[in-house]
């Protein structure tokens, strides 16, 4: 998990959220207080620190404090920038709110607060723009996540604020709302995004469009006389800090009937730590389209949808197994129009459909997806839907080697492939995290596996193996596929992307011979049954 350093010499200058308060005023949050009529008193009744605000009470938050900040080095950027597109604006106030679940009334109060009371903080930018009026936004927020035990956020950031004299951290996604003079909808996406693979902090937007030839006289951006970025500038952007993107586009409907759905590219960053970002049009302005940061999703374990596509509404002989991302009920993203941490349903966001009538694009469908942008790291060179097929590859040559195939465990792997009841499940991880994983892991009769050499510090595709009532109900799997993740994946079978396969009672290593016979070697393991999913480890 990556954590924000401080820049060395400007460090509590540069970020507005590190920079010192002036005269920092605790206030009790804790009912009958109304968040209610305090935004509408002192924030103009805004929508998002409405939301804000409800994330706190859900944590049990009780007291807020409140500052204001003198103008660090981002800010500064900013109001330069708003300057040069409208002479003559200003900033009225920047202010830093923060929130803890203990109760006190003075500075010695604060002093005495303990890392694990604080919830998070958000900071309010106000501005005068000439020839438009005062305009409010939240300027940035990292709010602690619901916490739920099916929530699964991975890869998070751990963000220092600094409150009077103190210094906390929280781990979140960074939540950031458009101006809409200097930046847009996919600047604050990316902003959230990009974060995840920054080591030095998060980018600003000048540093952004600087990249993009974005300078507010010659280019503008939002406003009725500018316009948004493309897909080009934001993956120019995104690969800067580190990552490697994927854009899937889904505007062309003859070509993305044939594509995988857009929902498997973005469980297949979201599910190993790392965010995507979704671009849909909106139903008013269809040429409009509005940027929003994914990076988590909600586990439904009571799930019907994988039974009833495999039974009900399949067509052809579908596939050799079940996506684990059939469980997914909700994905967590920030909306910057509305607010941070929203659930939005599996399929309320869908790619416009396919007119078999007209044999062209439903003149129906209206706020249909238009591209999403998956990341990884940029060593990596195999995506989670590749991951998934191979591995489903490797594993279907595996299963009629295994030996003592009367063995329970191995009976059962059997009969649940032949039937295409296996779940895979692909999962991202460097060499050392399989390894720590193996160390902790456990059968159903509490045996435990030797250490296995990986070089740690690669890239690995552990594609997960389990079945429909081990997977939901229990977070259990029976073995795993472990891919060479940095290896460039070929058309056909080359063995170059295999390091090994973990089955009940074996690892199994290639040995030589190609398709449609490889030969393995199995070499004995002391996990025999199921064992905990990556990330639902026992505690030791």
């Amino acid at each position: 998990m990556p954590k924000i350093q401080m820049e060395p010499i400007e460090g509590s200058k540069y970020y507005a959220r590190t920079v010192h308060g002036g005269n920092p005023i605790p206030r009790d949050i804790a009912r009958p207080h109304s968040n209610f009529d305090f935004i509408d008193d002192q924030f103009q009744a805004l929508p998002t620190l409405r939301r804000i605000m409800s994330q706190v009470r859900q944590h049990n938050g009780r007291t807020m404090v409140i500052e204001e900040l003198k103008e660090a080095e981002d800010i500064r950027q900013e109001n330069e920038d708003i300057k040069i597109r409208y002479p003559g604006s200003y900033p009225i106030k920047v202010c830093r709110l923060s929130y803890y679940t203990k109760e006190f009334k003075t500075k010695r109060g604060l002093a005495n607060v303990k890392q694990e009371e604080f919830l998070g903080y958000a900071i309010i930018k106000e501005d005068y723009i000439t020839g438009l009026g005062k305009r409010i936004r939240i300027y940035e927020s990292v709010i602690k996540p619901s916490g739920s035990e099916n929530d699964f956020i991975r890869g998070v950031n751990e963000w220092v604020c600094s409150v009077g004299d103190n210094r906390f951290e929280i781990k979140g996604y960074l939540y950031a709302q458009q101006n809409n003079i200097t930046n847009v909808c996919a600047h604050v996406a990316l902003r959230t995004a990009a974060a995840r693979f920054c080591t030095t902090g998060d980018m600003t937007y000048r540093e952004m469009n600087k990249m993009i030839g974005v300078d507010h006289i010659n280019r503008k951006v939002g406003g009725t006389d500018g316009t948004g970025l493309n897909t080009v500038e934001m993956r120019e952007i995104l690969e800067s800090t580190g990552a490697k993107c994927e854009v899937i586009d889904y505007t062309d409907v003859q070509e993305h009937r044939y594509q995988d759905p857009f929902q498997k590219f973005l469980y297949g960053s979201i599910e190993s730590g790392f965010p995507a970002i979704v671009v849909f049009e909106t139903a008013d302005r269809p040429d409009v389209c509005h940027a929003i940061p994914v990076f988590g999703h909600t586990f439904n374990e009571d799930t019907w949808v994988h039974r009833a596509e495999s039974s009900y509404f399949k067509v052809g002989p579908g596939t050799l197994y079940i996506p684990s991302e059939s469980w997914v009920s909700m994905y967590i993203a920030h909306d910057d129009n509305w607010g941070s941490n929203f659930c939005i349903p599996r399929r309320y966001l869908r790619t416009r459909r396919y007119c078999k009538k007209l044999a062209d694009k439903c003149s129906m469908d209206q706020g249909c997806v238009q591209y999403v942008i998956a990341t990884l790291p940029k060593e990596v060179q195999m995506n989670a839907v590749q991951a998934e097929v191979i591995g489903a590859d490797y594993l279907f040559t595996i299963l009629p080697q295994l030996p003592d195939v009367d063995e329970v465990w191995r009976k059962r792997l059997r009969e649940y492939a032949r039937n295409n009841q296996l779940i895979l499940r692909p999962i991202l991880l460097k060499g050392k995290d399989y390894s720590e994983h193996l160390r902790k892991v456990r059968d159903w009769e509490r045996r435990r596996t030797f250490k296995i050499k990986v070089e740690p510090e690669s890239w690995l595709w552990m594609v997960e193996l389990s079945v429909p009532e081990l997977f939901p109900a229990n977070r259990r799997k029976v073995g795993e596929v472990i891919l060479l993740a940095e290896k460039q994946p070929q058309h056909y079978r080359d063995f170059k992307n295999f390091l090994f396969a973990r089955v009940p009672g074996f690892f199994a290593f290639y040995l030589r011979g190609q398709a449609p016979t490889p030969i393995y070697e199995f070499v004995p393991c002391a996990l025999r049954s199921h064992v905990e999913l990556y990330g639902c480890e026992e505690n030791d």
